[in-house]
């Protein structure tokens, strides 16, 4: 599998966790997607579905007016990362240049990839435990 290969825009279809025992565990309801592109760089952003506005907030496009509580509350259960990414040895590396949490920029995360036509599963490496995470994408067309 190459770069080329995963190119493309991607819309979350669902997640779980695997225990080591193969039994697995579904995860919140999530809105998600996740871009690849030819030039090497990817996105992601994934939220919890069914989020509500924040109040006094539905006029304005930042959050600056808000307290830190309110805008603290307003980011939980969001992912959002970007940088660029590689593919090798059947895994995609992101390489994260930036994000919400400032604490994985400059550092690398490895999914391991299946890609069945449009159907893309990327799976975590195994904790201590032997656990996964995997997550469920289609491409979108």
């Amino acid at each position: 599998m190459t770069n080329e290969d995963l190119v493309g825009v991607y819309r979350g279809l669902g997640e779980e966790t695997v225990r080591k025992d193969g039994t697995a565990v579904s995860g919140s309801t999530r809105n998600s997607q996740i871009i690849y592109t030819a030039d090497g760089f990817m996105g992601v952003v994934s939220t919890l579905a069914g989020r509500r506005p924040v109040p006094g907030a539905e006029s304005r496009m930042d959050l600056n007016g808000l307290s830190a509580l309110e805008r603290a509350e307003t980011a939980s259960d969001v992912v959002a990362y970007a940088g660029r990414f590689e593919v090798k040895d059947g895994s995609v590396h992101h390489h994260i240049e930036m994000a919400l949490n400032p604490s994985l920029v400059g550092q690398t995360r490895v999914r391991r990839i299946h890609l069945a036509g449009d159907d893309l599963t990327l799976t975590t490496v195994p904790d201590a435990d032997g656990s996964y995470g995997r997550i469920r994408w289609r491409r979108v067309r």
